[in-house]
């Protein structure tokens, strides 16, 4: 509930403006480390944001039909903290005294789970708009979604600061591109333009005629003075009246009341003594470090209350009136457990003798989204190549928030900042690319790993065998990055069993991101795979029959060569095991016991996979018994390319035979 609500007094918006000013560089100078150029020159925007239009409740921060904030210009963090302060959320001046410090609720960047009042992660440029798109289009799936079952219970504001930087950034373009298409009107961008980057003024660099350009993306684009506050508030007024997507374009002074006004100097460089002492006697305050003004701190509280508190309870009156099982669905959303609650995947496994790893993606992931409404996707322009459209999905579009294919176009990069932001707002949802090009989006999976959000990335044509395509399309070292992430789960199973247990240990996750690793070719389909092993990252596949020689450990489409090289050597006496390990981060999170019962000490392990053999040296006794590439591939048939690697079965059983001897 909120705090009784108070009377308020506008005509002190300045002292509050002046208030942020100061808490910001005071944060900024016990650190001796931040950005005051920004937090001077933007406080009007955040008092104006959070003041007078945010739908929030900070007695209760993750209210699920609260308005989104998202700085992100992530280096303007001491500004947020300083308004998160004023606003009332959980935060005190010792917290604001502990900026930058180890273990504090203030990091340098903020950092979602961290700080109350924190939507999101942010930092690296661009980032954070883009992944406002993603919000923007999860409250709209939500939305209509509820409508959809007799619910008015979703409908949200996204606002976000932005500056020179995250306009520098492709990924925002690709973003902006695809909000203007869908006409996202809930989105509503604050553009810092004060013309000046760390390098010096942006005329160096960055010239673009941003109203043109957002203009011809399909976006409303308004323009306004930094320290016009009635124009702030007058801009966001006719926003929320907008048909599209809105880039509010304000023209501040970094570093605003400073020495080093309007220069690259006050940046990222902290203040002096003296400066801060000269900017605060300009504001009329005291030059006392962490002052506040107690009146402008309560007027700000009053003012959310005034606006917010009705508004608050009636949605919690309409909460409780809800059945069970939709309170139940939006309080997992709360809780941040987007979990899929139908496991019962009724997908029969072919009778086919073989199929591509692809085709059994797509039967049971379109099985699992059958079953679960809250599970959304596409794919950058690839999903009829991965086969990932959602078969009863429908297309999702401004006419059709309901739609449940997604199609990001060729914007890689902008799909997994977009697939944040759907994970934020509330959906479980993947997103699907050739695994070569996975590196486009990997600033923003290492961002959703640090989230732990869970994210589901679909990644195909896994290995030099898509021979033609040549190198570029080729995975080599993409497998071993991606393994090498903290917090990420990467998959490659080897047929349908073992795609039915991947789907399902990841569907079942509360948090955390994982990657579904695919091959183009077909595959035999197996009996002696298990839809369980793979919960355990690796289990044995084929058991030796009596005397144990080697083990092979292998994974995906290279299983089916595994097996043959397994077979032909036992014709020659070698008495070999066979493991499948889809996934080597979940076998490393096993009982000692049970790996050794795998992996036996002592016995000879060879690893057969056609990518980097960098993700496997912990497995063998040196690298003369792991069979990988570790170049790029070759244009050509894939027979062809895979004899050039000396992939075949007749040159790895050589191989593992000679060694063997």
């Amino acid at each position: 509930m909120f705090l009784k609500p108070k009377e308020t007094n506008i005509n002190n918006e300045n002292k509050i403006v002046d208030n942020l000013r100061a808490l910001s560089i005071d944060m900024i100078h016990e650190a001796n480390s931040g950005h005051p150029g920004i937090a001077l020159g933007c406080a009007p925007i955040l008092y104006t944001i959070y003041g007078k239009h945010l739908k929030i409740n900070p007695e209760d921060p993750d209210w699920i039909n609260r308005d989104r904030f998202i700085l992100s210009a992530g280096h303007a963090s001491s500004l947020l903290y300083a308004a998160l302060y004023m606003s009332g959320y959980h935060l005190s001046l010792e917290d604001l005294k502990q900026f930058r410090s180890l273990h504090s609720k203030t990091p340098g960047h903020p950092e979602y789970l961290v700080t109350p009042g924190v939507d999101m992660s942010t930092g690296p440029l661009g980032q954070g708009f883009a992944s406002s798109v993603g919000i923007a289009i999860g409250e709209s799936y939500l939305r209509e979604y509820y409508k959809n079952h007799g619910h008015s219970i979703i409908d949200y504001y996204t606002y976000v600061l932005c500056s020179d930087g995250d306009l520098m950034e492709g990924v925002s373009y690709e973003a902006a591109s695809l909000a203007g298409h869908l006409k996202l009107n809930k989105l509503i961008v604050f553009y810092d333009s004060n013309k000046v980057c760390l390098d010096g003024n942006t005329n160096m660099t960055f010239t673009v005629d941003i109203e043109k350009y957002f203009t011809a993306l399909n976006w409303n684009v308004m323009t306004v003075d930094g320290e016009d506050l009635t124009g702030l508030d007058n801009a966001i007024t006719k926003a929320k009246q907008s048909a599209l997507p809105n880039l509010i374009i304000v023209n501040t002074t970094i570093g605003k009341y400073s020495k080093w006004e309007g220069t690259n100097q006050v940046h990222g460089t902290p203040l002096t003594d003296e400066d801060i002492t000269n900017i605060k006697e300009k504001l009329g305050m005291r030059d006392i470090s962490f002052t506040v003004s107690g009146d402008a701190k309560e007027e700000m509280q009053s003012m959310i209350q005034n606006r917010c508190s009705e508004i608050y309870d009636k949605w919690q009156q309409s909460f409780e009136k809800l059945a069970e099982e939709t309170k139940l669905e939006l309080e997992n959303i709360k809780n941040k457990n987007i979990s899929l609650p139908n496991l019962d995947i009724n997908y029969e496994i072919s009778e086919l003798e073989t199929e591509s790893l692809r085709e059994s993606s797509s039967k049971v992931l379109n099985a699992l989204a059958d079953r679960n409404p809250l599970l959304i996707g596409g794919s950058a322009d690839l999903s009829s190549s991965i086969m990932t459209n959602l078969v009863n999905g429908g297309n999702y579009s401004k006419d059709n928030p309901l739609g449940r294919n997604i199609f990001y176009g060729v914007r890689e990069h902008a799909m997994g900042a977009i697939m944040n932001g759907i994970s934020l707002a509330g959906i479980r949802n993947f997103g699907s690319t050739y695994l070569s090009f996975s590196d486009y989006l990997k600033p923003s999976l290492r961002l959703a790993c640090q989230m732990n959000l869970p994210n589901i990335y679909i990644f195909s044509h896994d290995s030099i065998s898509v021979g033609k395509d040549g190198p570029t399309h080729q995975p080599v070292e993409q497998l071993v990055s991606l393994r090498a992430t903290p917090n990420l789960e990467v998959f490659r199973p080897a047929d349908s069993n073992e795609m039915i247990g991947t789907y399902k240990y990841i569907a079942k996750k509360k948090q955390g991101p994982s990657v579904i690793v695919l091959g183009r070719n077909d595959t035999k389909v197996k009996t002696n795979t298990s839809i369980t092993g793979v919960e355990k990252g690796a289990y044995i596949v084929q058991k030796e029959q009596k005397n144990i020689s080697a083990i092979i450990i292998s994974n995906g489409e290279d299983l089916d060569l595994a097996l043959e090289v397994a077979s032909g050597l036992q014709e020659k006496g070698y008495d070999l095991r066979v493991v499948s390990m889809p996934s080597i981060e979940l076998f490393k999170k096993q009982k000692q016991s049970y790996r050794d019962e795998i992996l036996p000490f002592g016995v000879k392990v060879f690893v057969l996979e056609a990518a980097s053999s960098y993700s496997w040296y912990e497995f063998v006794y040196n690298e003369k018994y792991l069979i990988t590439v570790d170049d790029f591939g070759y244009s050509g048939d894939k027979i062809d390319v895979l004899e050039e690697f000396s992939f075949t079965k007749e040159k790895i059983t050589e191989k593992i035979e000679n060694l063997l001897r």
